[in-house]
């Protein structure tokens, strides 16, 4: 991916660094780094070859405008040459306290060229210089394990590929291993955010010979893997790196909403939301344990962000890898379709109380208090489902017809939010 100004901004080593100018070019690409010196300088450019420049285009420049000092005026010709060479920006290191005109600026604005002061002698250029190329390199690299991972995905289990896949992603790969997916609740991680938290991971001394992280789907996928794991519950596995990530959790309250499912519920993550497989003993099952964290993230995207196991999710382990088939929609839509359109109409509520009373297990009085209605006021409402679909709620046979409906229903909406 590309790195631009604005990533560069919010690196937290330049957190002393204030846009001064040229806010509309923040999302330039940086594609070269370099110092500016004398080469502008009128008296002395004939005296020196003009290397920092020589490319043409995403050129991200530091200077102290050393040989301005005398004469600030200089300041704007170089502004106007660097953007004539399609420059990405300019960071200055304002130690002579030189003044920056207003015709900069709004010449600056004009041409979205983002200019930045730096009022600190730290970092040094050459720092600034090592860190830009080290980001640049990460961001360049930045899709490259996503990619492969979406590949092995789609590859058939018994795949010669895959074998090869698996190499690309992680050539250290051991034969215990769990996946762990981790997103925000609400959003995307932004690259940087990725990165602050893949740093805090190694910070930590999480991340083993066996484990890698990256960047995918807009989170972090976390492949733990040893020769043996100490412990056979990917609950305890996970916990360790799941600790760094989140705050100082507490334990989930009471008679909290679980979408009908019992168990698998780790300490909430407050920033976060969690997935975790089931442990896998050969490493030939990668695709296995991503797809299953995958699974088990989609069920945990909820407003505060908390941990779900795959084990956890009971029968929807089986309805999630064919939620997407036709003859699931098919069977889905006989049931659910004419409550929705009933509802509809009517602005009612038929739908939602029998989701309810299914994920209660067809517990009467456990639906009427999480909907906060009379059980009689649910009991009619059922009745009226019933009456709609030709059936009956509360017999076990047409009961289970009608909650396998709903929990493909739940799943397809799970699907949406992927």
């Amino acid at each position: 991916m590309k790195l631009t100004v604005e990533d560069v901004y919010h690196f937290p080593e330049l957190s002393k660094m204030t846009l001064i100018a040229g806010k509309g070019g923040l999302k330039n690409e940086i594609r070269h780094c370099g110092i500016l010196d004398y080469e502008y300088d009128e008296d002395v450019a004939s005296k020196y070859q003009d290397y920092n420049f020589k490319m043409d285009g995403g050129f991200l420049t530091l200077t102290s405008f050393l040989y301005a000092k005398n004469d600030p005026k200089l300041i704007y010709d170089a502004v106007k040459r660097l953007t004539a060479k399609n420059g990405c920006g300019l960071i200055i290191k304002n130690i002579f306290r030189l003044p920056i005109s207003d015709t900069v600026i709004r010449y600056a604005d004009r041409m979205e060229y983002p200019i930045f002061v730096l009022n600190d002698s730290y970092p040094f250029f050459e720092d600034i210089i090592v860190l830009i190329e080290k980001k640049k390199e990460q961001y360049e690299s930045f899709y490259y394990r996503e990619q492969k991972m979406e590949r092995l995905l789609q590859e058939s289990d018994a795949s010669a590929a895959c074998a090869l896949l698996m190499r690309d992603i992680h050539p250290a790969l051991q034969d215990d291993l769990i996946a762990v997916c981790v997103r925000k609740p609400d959003s995307s991680l932004s690259p940087e955010e990725y990165l602050r938290e893949e740093n805090r991971l190694y910070e930590a001394g999480c991340i083993g010979h066996g484990d890698i992280v990256f960047y995918y789907r807009g989170g972090l996928l976390l492949i733990c893997s040893a020769h043996r794991h100490a412990s056979e519950n990917p609950q305890e596995i996970a916990h360790p790196y799941l600790k760094v990530l989140q705050e100082e959790g507490c334990a989930a309250p009471p008679g909290a909403e679980t979408d009908g499912l019992e168990s698998g519920r780790i300490a909430p993550l407050r920033r976060f939301s969690a997935g975790v497989s089931r442990l896998h003993h050969i490493r030939e099952e990668l695709k296995e344990a991503v797809e299953e964290s995958l699974y088990a993230v989609r069920f945990d995207e909820g407003k505060n962000g908390s941990c779900t196991t795959f084990d956890s999710l009971g029968v929807y382990q089986a309805i999630l890898p064919y939620v997407e088939e036709n003859s699931m929609k098919g069977y889905c839509r006989r049931y659910i379709a004419p409550l929705a359109e009933y509802d509809s109409e009517r602005n009612g509520e038929i739908l939602g109380t029998v989701i309810t009373f299914i994920q209660c297990g067809g517990d009467l009085d456990q639906a009427a208090g999480r909907l906060s209605q009379h059980r009689n006021t649910i009991r009619y409402r059922l009745r009226r489902a019933g009456e709609l679909l030709s059936l009956n709620p509360f017999e076990l046979g047409d009961y289970e017809r009608l909650a396998l409906a709903v929990r493909i229903h739940i799943c397809a909406q799970k699907e949406k939010r992927r």
